[in-house]
């Protein structure tokens, strides 16, 4: 389990850390929220055309894999509901229903997140309570579980420190940041 932690924190500081501290000392506090927005001056792109494509269709994958991983629990519960449970699974009472509803859920999703123009703010949010805890909490957590390391030793309250650290920072910057942009909202703002 160490090594699995140690190796999980290597990809971490390699992947993420490295681009945070480049990209801040690239760009210090002017930086934008959308990585892309950074490599464009005045309208004018500061990178080739071919990155700027070549990212937007592998952002679009990424997002079309999340979706269909996060959507699931809600196509599950519009299949039970619209679909025929003594139909085979491709048949047309089935089939046609799980088209409209995905199509529908995946509509309405999307129109909130163009309702919210600081979307990327409610995702840090989402992140601190969602992912946060299962790269940097739940670890700890469950090294301090299953290894029962003494309340004395300072790998106890190390674990502990990271723990609560991660937990309330996280959370309190993603509300800080919903409340600053809060300000400024406007329905379907283009930012």
């Amino acid at each position: 389990m160490l090594k699995g932690l140690c190796v999980c924190y290597l990809v971490l500081i390699v992947t993420f850390f490295s681009v945070s501290v480049s990209g801040y000392w690239a760009f210090g506090n002017e930086s934008e929220g959308l990585i892309l927005s950074n490599f464009v001056d005045n309208g004018k792109p500061l990178v080739p055309k071919w990155f700027i494509y070549m990212t937007n269709i592998l952002i679009i994958t990424q997002l079309s894999a999340v979706g269909v991983v996060y959507l699931q629990p809600t196509n599950e519960v519009l299949e039970q509901t619209f679909g025929d449970p003594k139909s085979p699974e491709f048949s047309k009472p089935n089939v046609i229903p799980r088209v409209i509803s995905r199509s529908l859920a995946t509509t309405i999703s999307t129109t909130i997140a163009a309702m919210l123009p600081f979307f990327g703010d409610i995702n840090s949010l989402i992140g601190a309570f969602g992912f946060i805890p299962l790269d940097f909490i739940l670890p700890m957590v469950f090294y301090n579980l299953t290894f029962k390391p003494s309340k004395r030793s300072p790998i106890f309250w190390l674990n502990v420190t990271i723990v609560v650290a991660f937990s309330a920072l996280g959370a309190i910057a993603a509300v800080r940041q919903i409340v600053l942009d809060a300000k400024n909202y406007q329905l379907f703002a283009n930012i």
